[in-house]
């Protein structure tokens, strides 16, 4: 990447102040909370309607950043912001999105760039999935199509990638043509056309012209033949001898690359779709793991892009067809009262998301026999007239058979003649539809329950949403990766990392982190046990799995599912050598720990040289390491004993690698040790709690991955001088108001969080647990709030981001570590995870 002074160079900036030493510029920084590396960092400060970036900044230098993009009408004081690198514009996202611009025209790699309506993230996310095992990829994170988002992903092409996929987005006239020169792809998917943004063009025409400049240069574009609109503007634009079609209709009437012969919904079993299709000559049958219309689409989109770009690696692709992992936007789907399902869309509330999902209703309806209902609010992302929506809303509904509509809205509610032939109810509002009481004579049926936001759809959703235990624990897994590129800045650019999801990863869910690593590219998990291990391996895990501490009954599994046990003793070596050699097995990985001062497990040091022999001596096991485990690393008191450690270690390695003739992987650092002592890097390091979002040393700004939620069950007056809970430890001198939450030490939040240690969330405010922890409620002291400040059932947060304490903190005043906070948490608290 550039320095600052070429940066300077590139921008042409209206005031240039350099200070500070001109260091390579990793990190392009618009958010303050997001820091990662500040001696690298370049900071743009924008000002928007919500915020101004330049009230962070001296946040951003007392943290180590020395590199600003400023307003040129900035008020900065030299003091604040004294021997830094500052560059002054007219313009701040202008001036990245110029740098973008730059550092896109230094690579020649291939690059697809992604446009339309709908499923552009998703469809995104599909090619790098299948095209991931043949390149070198970077892409769009989430969902980064935005003029931010796009120079923000540009800007993380490196040399090593050899293909990029980028999504573009626009919401009015002349934004693509800046996004243009940003991507310059050589390839493009135009996805497909809706009324999404429609309010800011003239018609459908000047939009699809619009989304259509990003392909100007590109020398393909795919779409679907059957989205007429999209080629007559290929056909405006002059660019249909680039056009790459697929087509549904079983024909090449329209010269597509790709026809789709049949496609066979196998949504009674196991949700599976087989296509049948005929590209370049040659029929295929693929199986694909998804039967929505809109998956179906997206998936043809990437086959197509492809078969006609990428031949060499369409069977490879077309392997991995069925392992496509489902990308979760905002459409959830759970389980209601009176046997419902509740298809919970609030991703977009416009016509061509709606086809969507009435598309998904009809599908889980006819799975489970349940009857078809939808509940839906006014539309407002539409060009056209109230008359036209509403009745193409009413076709798309009967043409599904719907057997109950339930229109909420004054819009819905003046067209509602346009439903007269369907079973349907309308009510001006939320408040009034709820009222009637028709919510709870719904049962045995898929709803969908679809709204603008302003209708606060959630309510009606949570009505019908079977409630069970209402304590959630959310699992960010975007956040988790993002902690690993954290640490990953840390370290010199070929140093592996080991992920540590040991004991079901702190709580948190093995497979499901364990799947966010693989995506990530970690080079290797580390399990407990042999049975963790074979788990994941069941459930599609391919990465090298290490198995911590393998009992000796469980070499069986370490064989079958290709588990990598680590070797702490002769003994143990003997055994393992003995059962393997009676298998005829030669070459099966294992790894060497020794210890150095833990004193737990682990070869002597002074062993170190028998070990050698015996290692050099035989073929049947193969040493891919040989680490330490430092016992102190977080404890800047005890320095020098962690560096005894470190040279013991390093001697013992020695000795190992000069008799075996060959030199394993060497780690030792662990998560706080990759924080205090980066300089012993060597080959690979283990993250643990830091993945997590914990910096032992508060050094790494990390993004909390954990959030623990539930439900203000009921709130009671208490008499002054009464107690509340077992043992009357809680007690109300003046008297007050107490929230009763339902989680208790049997779902694992500890009992000495009792009393006031621990401390909730509710409406933004703080309040602290009063009483003892029961098994299954917590008291809340509420005295503090006023009236109407909390009511029952408003959300309740024990541990997020919006607490004053975080995991560490927690921890520390219960006299314990954050692990064990969060690896406590019973199984019976639902895990939730997500990616925003």
């Amino acid at each position: 990447m550039y320095n600052i002074h070429t940066i300077a160079e590139k921008i042409n900036p209206i005031k240039v102040v350099l200070h500070h030493e001109d260091p390579e510029i990793e990190h392009f920084l618009t958010d303050s909370r997001s820091l990662l590396r500040p001696e690298h960092t370049l900071f743009f400060a924008f000002r928007t309607s919500t915020g101004d970036g330049h009230r962070y900044i001296k946040e951003l230098y007392d943290h180590g950043v020395r590199n600003f993009v400023v307003s040129g009408d900035a008020h900065l004081l030299p003091s604040v912001i004294e021997g830094s690198n500052i560059l002054y514009v007219n313009d701040p996202l202008k001036v990245l999105q110029k740098l973008a611009s730059a550092w896109r025209e230094e690579f020649t790699i291939p690059v697809v760039g992604i446009t339309g309506s709908n499923g552009k993230t998703i469809t995104k996310e599909f090619l790098y999935q299948l095209l991931s095992p043949c390149f070198q990829i970077v892409r769009s994170p989430r969902s980064y199509n935005s003029q931010l988002g796009v120079p923000l992903s540009v800007l993380k092409m490196t040399p090593k990638d050899d293909l990029a996929i980028f999504e573009a987005g626009i919401s009015q006239p002349a934004e693509m043509e800046r996004l243009e020169k940003l991507i310059l792809p050589s390839y493009g998917i135009f996805t497909n056309i809706g009324s999404a943004h429609q309010e800011n063009f003239t018609d459908l025409e000047e939009k699809i012209d619009e989304k259509l400049f990003l392909f100007k240069h590109s020398q393909v574009i795919v779409y679907c033949a059957e989205d007429e609109e999209i080629y007559k503007g290929i056909c405006r634009a002059g660019l249909e001898d680039k056009a790459v079609s697929w087509t549904r209709n079983g024909k090449d009437d329209n010269g597509s690359f790709l026809v789709v012969q049949s496609i066979e919904k196998r949504n009674k079993d196991n949700d599976t779709t087989k296509l049948s299709f005929v590209c370049g000559g040659k029929e295929y049958h693929v199986v694909i793991p998804f039967i929505d219309d809109a998956s179906i689409s997206d998936i043809l989109h990437c086959i197509t892009l492809v078969a006609k770009v990428f031949p060499d690696q369409l069977e490879i692709a077309l392997s991995h067809l069925p392992q496509l992992q489902a990308i979760r936007m905002r459409l959830e789907m759970k389980e209601g009262v009176k046997d419902n399902i509740v298809i919970n869309d609030t991703y977009n509330n416009d016509i061509s998301s709606l086809a969507i999902a009435i598309d998904f209703l009809k599908l889980r309806a006819e799975q489970s026999r349940l009857r078809k209902v939808v509940i839906l609010s006014d539309i407002f992302q539409s060009s056209l007239t109230p008359r036209s929506l509403y009745r193409r809303i009413s076709e798309m509904v009967k043409r599904i058979d719907c057997d109950l509509f339930i229109g909420i809205g004054r819009d819905l509610s003046r067209h509602q003649d346009f439903f007269n032939e369907l079973k349907s109810f309308f009510f001006p509002s939320t408040e009034a539809f709820l009222k009637s009481q028709l919510i709870d004579t719904l049962s045995h049926s898929a709803i969908l329950v679809k709204g603008a936001r302003q209708y606060r759809f959630e309510v009606i959703a949570d009505h019908l949403a079977e409630q069970g235990h209402v304590t959630t624990l959310e699992v960010n897994l975007q956040s988790y990766i993002a902690n690993l590129h954290s640490y990953r800045g840390l370290l010199p650019q070929h140093t592996k990392v080991m992920a540590m999801i040991k004991a079901n990863a702190y709580g948190l869910g093995a497979y499901e982190t364990a799947l966010a690593m693989q995506e990530a590219r970690v080079d290797y998990l580390a399990v407990a046990v042999a049975d963790e291990g074979k788990e994941l391996r069941q459930k599609g895990i391919y990465l090298p799995i290490v198995v911590m501490d393998p009992g000796m009954k469980e070499i069986d599994t370490l064989l079958d599912y290709h588990l990598e046990p680590v070797v702490h003793s002769m003994k143990q070596f003997e055994r393992l050598y003995d059962h393997v050699d009676r298998e005829g097995f030669i070459g099966i990985p294992i790894h060497i720990e020794f210890d150095t001062g833990m004193h737990r497990l682990g070869f002597a040091t002074s062993e170190a040289q028998a070990l050698g022999e015996r290692v050099a001596a035989q073929r049947i096991l193969d040493v891919q390491s040989i680490f330490t485990h430092l016992a102190v690393a977080d404890d800047p008191s005890q320095d020098d004993f962690t560096r005894k450690q470190i040279s013991s270690y390093k001697e013992a390695y020695e000795t190992v690698a000069s008799i075996i003739g060959y030199r394993p992987l060497r780690h030792i650092l662990n998560t706080a040790g990759c924080e205090r002592f980066t300089e012993d890097s060597l080959d690979m390091i283990r993250l643990g709690i830091g993945l997590y979002g914990v910096s032992p040393t508060k050094r790494l700004f990390l993004e909390p991955v954990v959030q623990l939620h539930t439900t203000l069950m009921q709130i009671s007056s208490v008499a002054p001088h009464e107690t509340i809970g077992y043992g009357r430890r809680g007690i109300m001198p003046q008297g007050g108001k107490v929230g009763i939450i339902p989680i208790g030490y049997a779902d694992g939040y500890n009992r000495r969080f009792g009393n006031g240690v621990g401390k909730v969330i509710i409406r933004g405010k703080v309040y602290p647990t009063i009483g003892n922890i029961c098994m299954d409620l917590t008291m809340i002291d509420l005295s503090s709030a006023k009236d109407g400040e909390v009511l029952e059932g408003d959300e309740v947060t024990l541990i997020g981001k919006e607490l004053p304490v975080d995991l560490s903190e927690m921890g520390a005043a219960i006299g314990t570590i954050p692990y064990e906070v969060v690896a406590n948490l019973s199984s019976r608290i639902k895990r939730v995870y997500y990616k925003e």
